[in-house]
Formats: structure tokens, C-alpha cells, sequence
């Protein structure tokens, strides 16, 4: 077992300690008049926000928004600030380009909130309310529980200013809560099942050219990470599209080279016809499900769970892609390619 699936099989027992612990967590944001929240982070932080911020909205009844750092201007801020909720989000703590929207945010009157994967992060000093992720250790320079815990911290948030402004009812507070815990129990099984499949595999998938991970609109923030987990891992050409601009487009780069992994949940009626069209061109398209797989060349998790929560189980597959196909490929998946790159860049204030 490396790095990568060590962390991967302690992420439910993680997010169970965030639940038990959020109260405390949120007890003093949750009372503040939020009319708007901002989300930014780089990365798997900004995915950890695009995947969150439409749920959030549903639990809250406000505008949520998730923005990458360098879209952060003060032109944004034109109107009354004063009740916009701006969450920075860095994995390790010391994003300096997420600290720079944070002090923009600042600057035109925000609340500015971090949710960073340690205590005492560089980015916190700018914080009026710190709601530190507790993630446990992660050193693996390819992050996969702090992209869970992250998800499960925005949507406890959430929970918990939409139960005090009166959108969300007590009810479906608890059904939450329930439906976290139903998904968490069954996460280490989704494990298995993704880890005996990858082992199965492999062996062709290390032979990958390049990839295109395609999937619908309501886990477009799990595409953009399960692409840059393997990009991130086995250093190959590795895309992620929303399915409507998949098919706007990029299909024309598809050919007898290319594997293509759908994330289907369900919504998109058009899955069964894209995999027959891209069949032409490919023997390499895998379609995942979260029950059991309805194709031939597809993996099925198995599992049964709250349409809501499935973002806590789709990546998990790609996760454990990114941990074993690379070993095979002469990379070791839990160390970056350049230990020292962003010291070299200047873009964290520290090496993590």
C-alpha cells in the first residue's frame, strides 16, 4: 500500500470526525447575515468549491459562487459588500495567489473565512473566521482525502447557516447528517470494489496516451479533479469537460490512442449514444457508475446511496488510478515531480 491509497481508506473515519465536530466548528459563522458566499482556491481547492457551490446554494437559499484566485478583482465587489461570506481555500495553507483575492476581498469589505487543511495556516492571518479542515496528515503531493474533507466542510457549512437563516428545516438538517453517515459506511466497500478493478486493469491502463474524463454538470468539480489526479500522478495528457462541451468540440480529438472515462450518474440520456459514436474511433471508453456498471467495459461501485452524496464516492476510481497505475509507469505517485517547484515559483509561502 502507498502513500496515496493509505489516505484514500482513512477518509471516511476523517470526514466522520468532521461531522462530529462541526457544530463546534460553525458556531460562530453560522449566526453572522450572509447574503452571498465566494469561494476561491487553486487546484483541488477550487474544485473542492465548483463541485459544493450548488448544493450550498440549495441549503442556504443565497448566492454561492466558486471563482479561481486570478478571477478575484475589485471590480467584483461593486456593490455592498459587507454581507459576502469569502472563503479561501488552500490544501496546504500558504497559497499565496489565494491569499492576494483574499486581501482584494478584504479590501472591499467582505467576511473572509480559510478553510485550510492545517491549523495555524500563513493564509488564516487574513481570516476573520478560521474553519480549518481537519484533515488529518497528508503528505502525498497528489491530494485525494483533502479533496473529500474540503467537499464535506462547505456542505456542513452550509447546513448550518441555512438551519439559522430558516431555509433549511431541522428535518432535512438530520436527513443530512443521516445520509452523510450511510454514504461514509459504504465508501470503504466502494473502495474495494475500484481497488480490485484498477489492479485488474492496469496493466493497460499504464499503456494510456491520453485522456479525456467527461461527466455531467452536477459532478463537473469531481471531472476537473479526477483529471488532475492523473495528470497530476502518471504525467500524461489529461482533460476533464462538462459533457455539453465535450461534445462542442473536443470529440474531434478522439482517436484509436485516446481512453475516455464518463462519470454517469444518471442525468445525461446521452451517455449510451456517446459511447456507441466514440466506439468507432476507440476500444478504450469506460463509463462509471455508482450502482452496478450497465456496460460492458464499465465499472459499477456497487453501492447505494443519496443522489446528493454521490460526489463523495465518483472520484474515488481515478483516485486509485492516480495511486497504482503510475508505479507501473516508472513514477512514484505520492511524490511531485519537483519536490521544490513552488519555492522556485514563489507561489506558497511555504513548501507544502
Amino acid at each position: 500500500m502507498n502513500l496515496i491509497q493509505k489516505y484514500i481508506q482513512e477518509t471516511p473515519d476523517q470526514l466522520n470526525k468532521i461531522v462530529k465536530e462541526s457544530e463546534k466548528l460553525f458556531f460562530n459563522i453560522k449566526g453572522k447575515k450572509v447574503n452571498k458566499i465566494i469561494i476561491t482556491g487553486s487546484g483541488t481547492s477550487y474544485h473542492s468549491g465548483l463541485q459544493m457551490q450548488e448544493i450550498m446554494r440549495k441549503r442556504t437559499g443565497i448566492e454561492v459562487y466558486a471563482f479561481y484566485p486570478f478571477m478575484i478583482t475589485p471590480e467584483m465587489f461593486v456593490s455592498d459588500s459587507s454581507h459576502t461570506l469569502f472563503i479561501g481555500i488552500s490544501q496546504g495553507g500558504s497559497s499565496l495567489s489565494t491569499f492576494d483575492a483574499m486581501r482584494v476581498a478584504k479590501e472591499n469589505g467582505c467576511i473572509i473565512s480559510t478553510m485550510a487543511g492545517e491549523k495555524g495556516a500563513y493564509i488564516d492571518q487574513l481570516a476573520d473566521e478560521i474553519l480549518t479542515v481537519d484533515i488529518g496528515e497528508e503528505h502525498a503531493g497528489a491530494k485525494t482525502k483533502g479533496f473529500y474533507a474540503t467537499k464535506l466542510n462547505l456542505l456542513l457549512l452550509a447546513d448550518y447557516i441555512g438551519l439559522e437563516n430558516g431555509n433549511l428545516s431541522k428535518e432535512k438538517f438530520d436527513s443530512d447528517i443521516s445520509d452523510l453517515e450511510k454514504t461514509l459506511d459504504q465508501f470503504p466497500r466502494a473502495y474495494k470494489n475500484a481497488f480490485d478493478w484498477v489492479e485488474e486493469h492496469k496493466e493497460k491502463l499504464s499503456k494510456m496516451d491520453n485522456l479525456r474524463v467527461v461527466g455531467p454538470s452536477a459532478l463537473y468539480g469531481d471531472v476537473l479533479e479526477d483529471a488532475l489526479k492523473i495528470l497530476e500522478t502518471c504525467r500524461i495528457p489529461v482533460t476533464g469537460y462538462d459533457f455539453d462541451e465535450f461534445i462542442h468540440g473536443i470529440y474531434n480529438a478522439i482517436d484509436e490512442k485516446s481512453t475516455i472515462f464518463i462519470l454517469d450518474d444518471g442525468s445525461e440520456p446521452r451517455v449510451e449514444k456517446m459511447v456507441e459514436v466514440l466506439g468507432d474511433w476507440t476500444n478504450n471508453i469506460y463509463v462509471i457508475n455508482v450502482n452496478e456498471s450497465k456496460y460492458n467495459n464499465g465499472f459499477g461501485y456497487n453501492v447505494n446511496i443519496p443522489g446528493e452524496f454521490e460526489t463523495f464516492i465518483f472520484p474515488i476510481l481515478l483516485q486509485v488510478m492516480a495511486s497504482s497505475v503510475p508505479e507501473l509507469m516508472g513514477v512514484d505517485p505520492s511524490e511531485p515531480k519537483d519536490p521544490n517547484f513552488h519555492m522556485k515559483l514563489g507561489s506558497k509561502k511555504y513548501n507544502h
